[in-house]
């Protein structure tokens, strides 16, 4: 599979994507209250983005790593007063228990206080409702997130071709027997308006594209 994550644009007057080389970032936006989901791992790439949007860094107040592979989660140091969320299911990725590849490299660890979440929590941000679905599989602790019942981001959990769902490339996953489960799960959730990925765009249509997995 060859990534090709979606161009930087305001996709509607809440989303917003941010690409840095091959992987998308996401601004959720209600009001004041702004979001990201992921952050990216260029910081001149993400702060140009954050501009041609008029936001500031430092009005990010919540950040939702869906992993903590370093193109997910490169950038944490731009969002100052962000509150950083992640599964706890991940935190063994970052402090040195659970290699990422071959037994010998780690994932950064996360130099700040951050808050870790299970399956089904759910954070309020002004009238944003974020709920996080665990979704294991590319790695131990990868978690999806339900904002406001009707938009889907799934980090590296599944892969859009041709607006179909397939698993992440077996080559780059901990666990993609498990990752199967996980999108099985996703099938199940209900009145997904869009669904984003990091690396495979989005799609508007996320019934008709996660069908088979039902």
């Amino acid at each position: 599979m060859i990534f090709i994550p979606i161009r930087t644009m305001k996709i509607n007057d809440n989303v917003f994507s941010i690409r840095t080389v091959m992987v998308n970032m996401f601004v959720f936006k209600d009001g004041n209250d702004i979001i990201c989901i992921d952050t990216g791992f260029s910081k001149l790439t993400v702060k140009y983005a954050l501009r041609k949007f008029g936001i500031d860094p430092s009005s990010v107040s919540n950040i939702f790593l869906t992993h903590s592979d370093y193109d997910h989660a490169g950038c944490i140091k731009l969002f100052t007063d962000a509150q950083i969320h992640l599964s706890k299911d991940e935190e063994q990725m970052i402090n040195g228990t659970t290699p990422r590849a071959m037994g010998i490299r780690y994932n950064s660890r996360i130099k700040r206080p951050y808050h870790l979440l299970q399956d089904g929590d759910i954070v309020k941000v002004g009238n944003i409702k974020v709920q996080g679905i665990s979704t294991p599989g590319h790695t131990p602790g990868s978690m999806s997130y339900l904002i406001n019942d009707t938009y889907l981001f799934v980090g590296d959990t599944l892969s859009l071709i041709r607006n179909k769902v397939h698993t992440f490339p077996f080559f780059i996953n901990k666990d993609t027997k498990t990752q199967k489960y996980s999108i099985k799960k996703l099938a199940g959730i209900n009145n997904v308006k869009a669904m984003f990925t990091a690396h495979s765009g989005y799609t508007a249509d996320f019934q008709n594209s996660i069908y088979s997995w039902k």
